[in-house]
């Protein structure tokens, strides 16, 4: 019994010291998983807007105090924390170059490098609708932004930001599927008469 007693005791005796050699690194900080919802349409027709189009039925809208006189709306997506800030603006044909160089500048000062870029051209003559879907590389704060007009009267505008810091390879998945409601959007956007 002794023997057993003394066999157990040197274990533990060298056991000991063994174990507090052991080196304890912390993991790096991880993501949250991103995997939304297939994406289903309805269409947003409102009285208050000039327009129309379809949204994802996973999204939030909010309309801007009517006092206030903006013509637009937010489109937020709760679950991705990401808010798509849509404007209008009545123009003329001859101010619609200052508001389409207005909305180029905006997208410019989003990024540091032109090479990021990927501008896209939508036309819909049927519809009159018009515009661009520019799409920012990189630690932009607004990944996604684009501009559609009738070219005569009417100017609308959406950029996207999340409610984080910008880390491009984390919101990629996040990105790609707001990026599909935003095309989705356009398509199927409308003037109303």
């Amino acid at each position: 019994m002794r023997w057993i007693v003394a066999i157990i005791g040197s274990f533990l005796f060298l056991g000991i010291p063994c174990t507090s050699c052991v080196e304890y690194t912390p993991k790096p900080r991880g993501y949250v998983r991103i995997e939304p919802a297939k994406a289903c349409y309805k269409s947003l027709d409102l009285e208050s807007l000039p327009f129309n189009f379809d949204v994802s039925q996973a999204t939030v809208i909010e309309l801007p105090d009517q006092k206030t006189g903006v013509v637009g709306l937010n489109i937020l997506y709760p679950e991705l924390e990401a808010k798509l800030y849509c404007s209008y603006l009545p123009i003329t044909p001859a101010s619609l170059a200052t508001a389409e160089a207005e909305s180029r500048s905006f997208v410019a000062r989003q990024i540091k490098s032109v090479n990021r870029v990927s501008e896209k051209a939508y036309a819909n003559p049927s519809a009159d609708v018009y515009g661009s879907l520019f799409l920012l590389d990189g630690e932009s704060a607004s990944p996604i932004q684009f501009l559609l007009t009738d070219s005569v009267s009417n100017f609308f505008r959406g950029a996207l930001y999340f409610d984080c810091k910008p880390n491009a390879d984390s919101l990629a998945p996040a990105i790609q599927y707001i990026r599909e409601d935003i095309i989705e959007l356009i398509q199927t956007f409308s003037w109303k008469e």
